[in-house]
């Protein structure tokens, strides 16, 4: 948990990064891509501004009693239509859905909490195929997979998580965070502190999923000291973190794919007493690629990007107003991730882009997220829908997007940050974003 201090207010907010990039930057000039600069910050934010620079995206996980497996809240599933999905969602539509005339992407996911739903996780892959997805993303703590010894795995959780998947007829991708006590070194939380433990972890891992798990996604938001550690940020470290984690992948399953962990959006931000720091995302991936020659391009198959929605439209130009309090940095942006293009093709890496996570929140009981009060259930339908057909009308290098979030209003409390993300409602029923998403003519069969 960390204390946010804004104009003399102590703000407590639950396993999130302190906002005060957001809050507290001026309104910058947009640098053009390939340059690195440090951007400034003097100004003193307005009442109304309150605002993230980052979406964390896993939930909180507690050790269940007896095993080592992570605990979440026991999901609610309310009474089931004849197709066994809920009454609200079983009523299909036999119009043409809207984006019919555009080129498919490769990957419709949505990210979902799967562990410890018992018999309900198939209502999460039901849904997903009902909406018309193919992909499914679940985030996996290395530190409770590989808890106690290098060596001794708990997979339990995990094998019902990738069976339930793989009989709905989906794909799955599992992105994997934080490094277990034994391989930390002297590091309280973040990443091993040799890498050839993360080599050695991806290696097994992929061994025992071969041929049943399409992706693995290489960390989360390295350029955080929340994922990296204060004082640590290190984008050379990553690259070689990533270049173990994909030579152990290959090793097991060749033609698994491997993503590039996705950054968070954000500015350069520093506040020592607080051990809260972030690097510019763009500058940070500048930074891979300058390593060692440009490694970094042996160390993917494709790179994950987490565009920032927070209350703009995914159409708006990056730099224009945004209202009250609102500085105008770039990675506020959905459209953060052309710049993030440019700089891949400056090093002549033409690789496809995934987008790990893109959402955008509506009214939210934390105080952090207070901009989610500006979009209604209706924004937050229209701006997802929006951004699947920018992306395919115009972005044909991104093959995956997954929305954050799917059912996390069912797992976590409304005052978590997480939980308006949801396009499901608590009970399970869809909220607008869910009904729009399945109106979208995507395409490809949900297996395909």
């Amino acid at each position: 948990m960390f204390k946010r201090i804004l104009e003399g207010r102590t703000v407590m907010n639950r396993r999130s990064l302190m906002r005060y990039f957001a809050l507290t930057t001026l309104v910058l000039p947009i640098t053009s891509c390939g340059q690195d600069s440090k951007e400034e910050s003097s100004a003193q934010p307005s009442e109304q501004s309150e605002a993230t620079l980052l979406q964390q995206d896993s939930v909180e996980q507690e050790v269940v009693s007896g095993s080592s497996s992570p605990n979440v809240a026991k999901v609610v599933v309310p009474g089931r239509g004849p197709t066994g999905l809920p009454a609200a969602m079983s009523n299909p539509t036999a119009t043409p859905g809207p984006q019919a005339d555009l080129p498919p992407l490769q990957g419709y996911g949505f990210q979902a909490q799967l562990y410890n739903l018992g018999d309900d996780r198939s209502f999460v892959v039901d849904v997903t195929r009902d909406a018309g997805f193919n992909w499914l993303k679940q985030q996996i703590l290395w530190k409770y997979t590989e808890p106690v010894v290098k060596g001794e795995y708990d997979w339990a959780e995990l094998d019902k998580v990738v069976s339930a998947v793989n009989k709905g007829g989906l794909k799955i991708m599992l992105s994997v965070v934080e490094a277990p006590g034994w391989a930390l070194g002297d590091r309280s939380h973040g990443p091993p502190s040799d890498p050839a433990d993360f080599r050695d972890f991806m290696k097994a891992l992929a061994n025992r999923y071969k041929g049943r798990v399409g992706a693995y996604e290489l960390w989360n938001e390295a350029n955080l000291a929340r994922e990296w550690g204060y004082g640590r940020i290190n984008a050379g470290e990553f690259v070689e973190l990533m270049r173990n984690g994909y030579e152990g992948i290959k090793e097991s399953d060749a033609n698994a794919v491997v993503v590039g962990g996705a950054l968070t959006p954000a500015g350069d931000v520093d506040i020592p007493d607080q051990k809260i720091q972030a690097v510019d995302d763009l500058r940070y991936l500048r930074q891979m690629y300058e390593y060692k020659d440009g490694l970094v391009k042996q160390c993917m198959d494709a790179w994950g990007v987490h565009p920032g929605g927070y209350n703009n439209s995914p159409d708006q130009d990056i730099g224009s107003d945004r209202g009250a309090g609102w500085n105008g940095h770039a990675s506020f942006y959905f459209k953060r991730f052309i710049q993030h293009r440019e700089v891949m093709l400056e090093f002549g890496d033409e690789k496809p882009m995934w987008f790990t996570e893109f959402g955008w929140s509506t009214k939210n009981q934390d105080p952090g997220y207070g901009y989610g009060a500006d979009n209604s259930e209706q924004d937050q339908a229209d701006f997802i829908v929006n951004s699947f057909e920018l992306v395919r009308k115009q972005h044909s290098y991104v093959t995956h997007m997954f929305i954050w979030n799917l059912n996390f209003q069912m797992v976590v409390g409304p005052e978590d940050e997480k939980y308006p993300f949801g396009i499901l409602n608590v009970d399970g029923t869809p909220r607008p974003a869910f009904q729009a998403v399945k109106l979208i003519n995507k395409g490809l069969s949900p297996a395909g």
